[in-house]
């Protein structure tokens, strides 16, 4: 609704998709005892650490037009220690202390989806626990992934990939829940 209204208002494409990018996000789901560094580091890397502080204050002036009297509660000052906490930790596969180049030549694979779903398998590996974002351990991964059959990498990429997908939609649900549809 919002991009057809912005459309309408012919601004230019980047700034259409960002504000359409930030309404969509800015019901996010935080809470202080259930969210843990992990899933900040993976709502950070699905809105983008650039949109973070516009984002909050999309999320603020919703709270203050919505007649909330506090506009940056507990929660949100919480939110805003965490991602400090995170923020130098990987959040996509470019942050990986390897990248797809390595994967061939320590696999001794050529480019292909292969290589995308070993790094798919990696970056949730370090998103779970950024200790792992050594080359050496990285490495030492990459030839046990490289080792598995492509029925079980698959199912490993698959796995990452729901990972993220389940913590979006536990967002969606959150905003579905909280107006009532």
């Amino acid at each position: 609704m919002a991009a057809r209204a912005l459309e309408r208002l012919r601004l230019s494409k980047d700034v259409l998709e960002r504000t359409v990018h930030l309404i969509r996000y800015h019901m996010f789901y935080y809470n202080v005892d259930e969210v843990s560094a992990a899933g900040v580091r993976r709502f950070l890397a699905r809105v983008g650490p650039e949109n973070v502080d516009d984002l909050l204050k999309v999320r603020e002036a919703d709270r203050i037009g919505s007649g909330v009297p506090k506009a940056v509660p507990y929660k949100m000052r919480h939110l805003l220690f965490m991602i400090d906490k995170v923020k130098q930790d990987p959040l996509s596969p470019k942050m990986l202390k390897v990248n797809g180049e390595d994967v061939m030549r320590t696999a001794d694979i050529p480019a292909g989806p292969r290589v995308g779903k070993i790094l798919a398998v990696l970056l949730e590996d370090v998103l779970d626990d950024p200790g792992k974002n050594e080359k050496k351990t990285l490495l030492h991964r990459v030839r046990e992934l490289n080792a598995l059959s492509d029925v079980e990498l698959d199912r490993l990429a698959q796995k990452a990939r729901e990972k993220k997908d389940e913590s979006e939609k536990g967002l969606e649900e959150d905003m579905k829940r909280r107006h009532r549809v």
